[in-house]
């Protein structure tokens, strides 16, 4: 893993810093363009003659001078909505929103200031008076600069984060498909962050995951071949072991000794042996390649002539079947030879495990996102308890369900057996 330069706190902090600088420079460059275009506007405020009267009362009672700045502020502060300039001899004294005395050069009454002004008389001298309105134009382009600044500052902020917001999404995206099972698709590393090292991170835990689970798979494989084996090698000498028990039970035929209990027994427990070997030769060895064909058929097609030689063989073997079967125009996922071993293991359970006495129910349905199978029966009672079982059968059916995309399940209740086959639809 490469090393952390760029940080998102760096990034941020740069970002930060580069939207107000945006802003702040927006902003200065408005506020002196504005100021120079509404000073050049400078519109004569329309003044009724009655505050005309009441300046000229106010000067003459108070007796105020031109550079008597206090009183003619405290009148401005009285007439709030007065803005005025006093010129002098040509020349700029005092003005309501600047402070004149702070200037450094001259600010000189021009031509323009002249034909709108008033003429006044102090105590000390004669002055021209200026009324303006541009105080709430520039309050509305101060308004409007500050607004835009703000907007700036958050879409400089947001132009800069949507890159790696972008970027957390495609992650996001990338990472749901693992979860989905697909480790084959590879994690997108950008940058140099922590972001991108958690992307990195997440990569290489999709990487191990995906060789451990390719090793599970071999060990798996290898298991189940050399169980297979195991299975297989150990039929042929069962085979024979049963012939020649089946021969001493011959020789010992009409003798009443112990012996010929003894070899039957043996011959009994041979048999189971050799039973259970091929069960689990059968559940070893399911076939994984033809089950990665699968096909999207219509539920009648692939089900009914199942369904009917499971009819046909269980009332052969003298059972009493009922059926309800219906499939309308459902298509659903499937394979041709799993379905044929799922159906051949129901129908060797149920002739070994069912009462002949009660019936068999056999029901099919739409069942929403599956085709539903339910064959219901009662578990028959036998002497001296119910033989033993392996569960191989119903482990096979299981996985070849799973394999199919399907499901499969099993209900028991008060001697009543219910197993339930559901096909994926199409």
């Amino acid at each position: 893993m490469s090393v952390n330069k760029w940080t998102v706190m760096k990034k941020l902090s740069a970002l930060i810093i580069l939207a107000l600088a945006v802003a702040v420079g927006f902003f200065i460059a408005a506020y002196n363009i504005s100021g120079r275009i509404v000073n050049e506007r400078n519109p004569r405020r329309p003044v009724d003659g009655r505050m005309v009267m009441e300046l000229h009362r106010y000067i003459r009672t108070n007796h105020v001078r031109s550079d008597d700045k206090e009183a003619l502020k405290k009148w401005c502060a009285d007439n709030s909505d007065v803005i005025m300039e006093i010129f002098v001899d040509g020349q700029l004294v005092f003005s309501s929103i600047v402070d004149v005395g702070s200037e450094t050069d001259v600010i000189r009454e021009t031509n323009q200031e002249k034909k709108v002004s008033f003429p006044f008389k102090f105590e000390d001298a004669k002055a021209d008076i200026v009324f303006y309105d541009y105080m709430s134009d520039f309050d509305k382009a101060l308004a409007a600069e500050l607004v835009v600044s703000v907007l700036l500052f958050f879409l400089t902020i947001f132009l800069g984060i949507r890159h790696e917001v972008n970027y957390l999404r495609l992650l996001n995206e990338e990472i749901q498909v693992l979860e989905g099972g697909d480790l084959s698709k590879e994690i997108t590393i950008r940058g140099n962050d922590e972001i991108s090292q958690l992307a990195e991170s997440v990569d290489e835990f999709r990487k191990s995951m995906k060789n451990q689970l390719s090793t599970i798979e071999q060990l798996e494989r290898s298991n189940r071949l050399m169980a297979a084996e195991i299975a297989h090698d150990l039929r042929t000498p069962l085979t024979s072991l049963i012939m020649y028990l089946d021969f001493a039970g011959a020789e010992l035929s009409g003798d009443d000794t112990p012996a010929v209990e003894y070899v039957a027994k043996a011959r009994e427990k041979s048999v189971r042996l050799k039973t259970l070997l091929e069960e689990n030769f059968n559940y070893m060895t399911i076939p994984d390649y033809f089950l990665a064909e699968k096909q999207t058929v219509q539920a009648y097609e692939v089900l009914s002539g199942y369904i009917g030689d499971m009819l046909t063989l269980l009332e052969s073997e003298g059972f009493n079947v009922h059926s309800d079967v219906s499939f309308g125009q459902c298509r659903i996922i499937t394979q041709r030879e799993a379905i044929g071993r799922v159906f051949s293991n129901l129908l060797s359970n149920i002739v070994k495990y069912a009462d002949r006495d009660e019936g068999v129910f056999i029901l099919c349905r739409d069942k929403g996102k599956h085709m539903e199978l339910r064959i219901e029966n009662r578990i028959r009672v036998f002497d001296g308890g119910k033989p033993d079982s392996t569960g191989f059968g119903s482990r096979i059916v299981r996985r070849l369900m799973k394999e199919m995309d399907g499901e499969y399940g099993v209900e028991e209740t008060d001697g009543a057996y219910i197993t339930i086959l559901r096909f994926l639809k199409a």
